[in-house]
């Protein structure tokens, strides 16, 4: 793979509700090239959009090796402003299902050959030197359709074509299967973007790149159209963690929860890689593994994430936890008070209405004994 797009300043962007200013921006910049992202969408080109020029200034002032690329629909005017703004790439994009073009934009498939391919003139003549093309709602185009289209696109000079699941019907076999038939003999890179509507818009871009995709676009928190995109944090931590890819996974706790604050949204406490809760165990039986070896129950070491483990004392305790607690019975005079103790850990939770903290556990232990 060569890496992933994270789009959260375009598509996380369209989000209802949510508006980022520029300073929020700069700060989102700011984390994801202390994450390592490869690749950051700035935004959409538009005449309007009166911030590209300083966010790409900035990009370029703190990470030379981070790729600026800038979202284009096939229109002179905009393709004319990006070439002004010079990003590394500009990713053109343009539907291919029946349904959007017939019934959407009311043409045909032929006017959407003809506009790529103008487009595609227009923006070599401007001097735009890397061309990306984005396939709106690939996931329920023809293949026959997507293979004309790839073949006026690599014509055309573009190096790299994404693929969006727009409604995000795909599923990770589906996602394979399509990759495979749009094999072809160019020379042309692939990305995926994967909408979350069916839950599985994460599983989709890393099942595609492990399927061969070179690249694929996330948004921090998962922001999006509907129910968001494939989540930056658990791609980025699943690359780095499973399949060593270098991203300083400890930064993105950090990120994730500055753009939270930034859009007024707490992250729920389970959620993978940065919930605050998903290092807590209660469970008898985890804790036991967890106390002899946290591996047994844990993925990954929580400091990776820069998270840290808490284990917590309650209904669920049992006599193996109490015992691993007291220490070596030879030494310790609690080891006939064992129910005793169990008796009053489930005593005091149900009083507390929680579980107890280690030190809590500690200190009842001490005086049941």
């Amino acid at each position: 793979m060569k890496g992933l797009i994270d789009t959260t300043l375009r598509e996380g962007a369209q989000t209802v509700g949510i508006n980022f200013p520029l300073s929020a921006q700069q700060d989102i910049i700011r984390g994801l090239i202390g994450i390592g992202i490869e690749e950051i969408e700035l935004g959409v080109v538009t005449p309007r959009a009166h911030d590209l020029a300083r966010l790409i200034d900035f990009c370029r002032r703190r990470d030379s090796n981070t790729i600026i690329s800038l979202w284009s629909m096939c229109r002179r005017r905009d393709i004319e402003y990006a070439a002004a703004l010079q990003p590394d790439i500009l990713s053109l994009s343009i539907p291919v299902s029946d349904l959007h073009i017939y019934k959407k934009l009311r043409k045909s498939r032929d006017w959407i050959l003809r506009t790529l391919d103008a487009a595609l003139d227009w923006a070599r003549d401007l001097g735009i030197k890397r061309l990306s093309l984005g396939l709106e709602d690939a996931t329920r185009a023809e293949t026959s359709f997507l293979l004309e289209v790839l073949d006026t696109a690599a014509k055309g000079g573009v190096f790299r074509i994404r693929l969006a699941d727009t409604v995000g019907i795909a599923t990770p076999l589906s996602m394979v299967e399509l990759l495979k038939k749009l094999n072809t003999d160019y020379e042309l890179e692939f990305g995926v973007h994967s909408h979350n509507d069916f839950g599985m818009a994460t599983a989709n871009c890393l099942t595609a790149l492990e399927a061969g995709a070179d690249w694929a676009d996330v948004t921090i928190l998962g922001l999006g159209e509907r129910a968001g995109n494939a989540r930056l944090e658990e791609a980025a931590a699943y690359l780095a963690l499973r399949h060593g890819r270098p991203y300083r996974t400890e930064c993105i706790r950090t990120l994730s929860e500055l753009v939270g604050a930034i859009i007024g949204q707490d992250i729920p406490t389970r959620r993978p890689v940065v919930g605050r809760d998903i290092f807590t165990c209660e469970s008898g039986l985890h804790l036991q593994g967890l106390e002899r070896e946290p591996g047994t129950y844990e993925p990954y070491s929580p400091q990776r994430v820069g998270a840290k483990r808490r284990l917590l004392y309650g209904e669920k305790i049992g006599r193996q936890n109490i015992r691993r607690r007291l220490g070596d019975p030879t030494h310790s005079p609690w080891f006939d008070n064992i129910n005793d103790i169990l008796e009053a850990v489930r005593q005091k939770t149900s009083e507390l209405g929680r579980p107890l903290e280690d030190a809590e556990l500690t200190a009842l232990c001490r005086h049941k004994g």
